[in-house]
């Protein structure tokens, strides 16, 4: 597994130890569940998904993530699996949708962890 999609470079000590602990599966599982809450709730920013995620979490079986690490999942979907989009600002932060459909997100986000794997 590449880590260094899982963190940022100049990301602390602690946060890529957090994604060297957090495997691909659960990494992925993050972020299905992402594209599940946009899908049900509309446009969010990346605060209004993280707290979305810890609030449903234990109820949704979602995996058990460190702080922030959300807004991670977000940056990378935006920005390497390419399903999310800015459609506005929020409160002075970017409020976020899904690119397409959410099964083509969903088959987006599998295609890229097949290929991170291969």
């Amino acid at each position: 597994m590449n880590i260094n999609a899982l963190s940022h470079t100049h990301d602390p000590e602690e946060s890529r130890i957090a994604a060297i602990n957090l495997s691909g599966h659960a990494t992925e599982r993050v972020m299905h569940a992402v594209v599940d809450i946009l899908d049900q709730q509309g446009p969010m920013t990346p605060a209004e998904l993280e707290h979305h995620y810890f609030q449903h979490q234990q109820v949704n079986d979602w995996p058990q993530v460190a702080f922030y690490s959300i807004h991670r999942r977000v940056s990378q979907l935006k920005k390497h699996v390419g399903c999310l989009i800015a459609v506005g600002r929020k409160d002075g932060a970017q409020l976020l949708n899904l690119a397409d459909n959410p099964r083509q997100a969903h088959v987006d986000i599998s295609d890229y962890f097949r290929k991170d794997a291969a």
